[in-house]
């Protein structure tokens, strides 16, 4: 261990503004050639098929950018096609029933909405694409549904020639389909840019329309009232009950859950980069992003959020360890589906011991050992040449990491808290 003993807060926030914070430049220049193509892109898919030109009229941003959680690079964009059925939504015969599935996922059952659509005039000219959708027990199908997106999207790409101008400047397109999103790379080697677009369909439900057995948090916003299916394939069931379970989103009910918790997201994006240089590559984003959805819920209280990062940053690292160590994230809308029940034991258990080896280190103040957990090699070498990282050398700091974390602002949970993990660190 290091002899000289710093506030770790004051190291985060460096790291953070050097290693993980979104460069303005980066961010115009992604967000400039990723709207054009999207645009052009969407527009030739229309010109493909006359039922998405008329029903695919709604996108929604989506993923870690929207959210503001995305680390060091914008090297990808997610965004969600929403693709509207021609029939009522309605619970009943009538419209579309939603049966439970495994937690999580849940099945759409439609009857003779369905099997009228052949009586419409519209049907040669645009419904005729969805007969295929369901299967003999009229559930529709994601897999059937995926596959005529596919085909949409490479249709559009083969009439772009793959592709596509921006403010004059050429880009070489390239599709692949992974899980319910078709990824558009988009690319110009000469000016080493490279951009990945998750295109993913979904289907919106609203309220009072709500999913049996899922949290329902009332949020006083209109966004925050569509809640989504998506076709991702569920990998733990058969091939027949895969294609029949379309996953449940609720990302816009998430996004106001986390809104205005002033270091929630710095703390988050911290977390994930810890994930990516301790090589935790089972853990997805999303797994972590729920381990604060719990952790607000738990805590309740918008002023914790206002503590310094080195005070929640040691929180959370617990949370995330005592997760791994009992092999268990529950879906925050849901806990009977454990987000990682399905990674087995024995990467779990080298997870955990991994995370409990950052916990010592933190609870000792051991700054230099706890870069290591943050940077890459060539990182690290950058960062201790740094003039931030000399001139701190030289400044002795009496206190440890637990008496750094007393401010005026702290709420009585927040205080809790720590003394709950400090006990619980000094048994590790």
């Amino acid at each position: 261990m290091s002899g000289k003993r710093k506030h770790i807060e004051m190291y985060l926030g460096e790291i953070f503004k050097e290693f993980i914070a979104l460069k303005d430049e980066d961010l115009k220049k992604s967000q400039e050639v990723f709207n054009s193509v999207f645009v052009q892109v969407k527009q030739k898919m229309e010109e493909q098929c006359n039922y998405f030109s008329k029903y695919a009229k709604q996108v929604l941003y989506a993923g870690s950018v929207y959210d503001g959680i995305k680390v060091s690079k914008l090297d990808e964009f997610d965004m969600n096609i929403v693709i509207r059925l021609p029939i009522s939504y309605e619970d009943g015969e009538e419209g579309i029933l939603l049966e439970n599935a495994q937690p999580g996922f849940v099945k759409m059952k439609i009857g003779s909405p369905f099997d009228n659509l052949d009586k419409q005039k519209d049907w040669e000219n645009c419904h005729k694409v969805t007969r295929d959708w369901r299967d003999s027990g009229k559930y529709l199908l994601q897999n059937k549904f995926r596959q005529w997106l596919h085909s949409i999207i490479q249709k559009a790409l083969n009439a772009m020639n793959n592709e596509v101008t921006v403010n004059g400047v050429k880009y070489e397109l390239k599709y692949k389909s992974s899980g319910p999103a078709f990824t558009l790379n988009i690319e110009n080697k000469i000016l080493s840019f490279c951009l990945d677009v998750d295109l993913v369909p979904a289907i919106r439900f609203m309220l009072p329309r709500w999913p049996k057995g899922y949290r329902n948090i009332y949020i006083d916003d209109d966004k925050a009232k569509d809640w989504l299916v998506v076709p991702k394939p569920n990998k733990a069931l058969n091939a027949k009950e895969q294609n029949q379970c379309w996953r449940l989103s609720f990302q816009e009910q998430e996004r106001k859950v986390m809104k205005d918790l002033k270091q929630l997201k710095v703390v988050i994006r911290l977390v994930k980069k810890l994930r990516d240089v301790l090589s935790l590559k089972y853990i997805a984003s999303y797994y972590i992003k729920t381990l604060f959805l719990w952790q607000i819920q738990k805590i309740n209280d918008n002023k914790y959020w206002e503590n310094n990062i080195g005070l929640i940053f040691k929180d959370m690292i617990y949370e995330f360890y005592k997760a791994v160590d009992n092999k268990r994230i529950p879906y925050f809308w849901n806990e009977q589906n454990n987000l990682i029940g399905a990674i087995k034991p024995t990467v779990l258990k080298v997870y955990a011991d991994k995370l409990r080896d950052v916990l010592k280190c933190i609870n000792a103040n051991d700054l230099d050992k706890i870069l290591e957990y943050l940077l890459t090699v060539d990182e690290l070498e950058t960062f201790k040449k740094s003039d931030f990282y000399i001139r701190l050398q030289a400044i002795p700091v009496k206190h440890s990491m637990d008496s750094t974390d007393s401010q005026s602002s702290q709420s009585k949970k927040s205080d809790n808290s720590k003394v709950h993990v400090s006990k619980v660190l000094s048994k590790l």
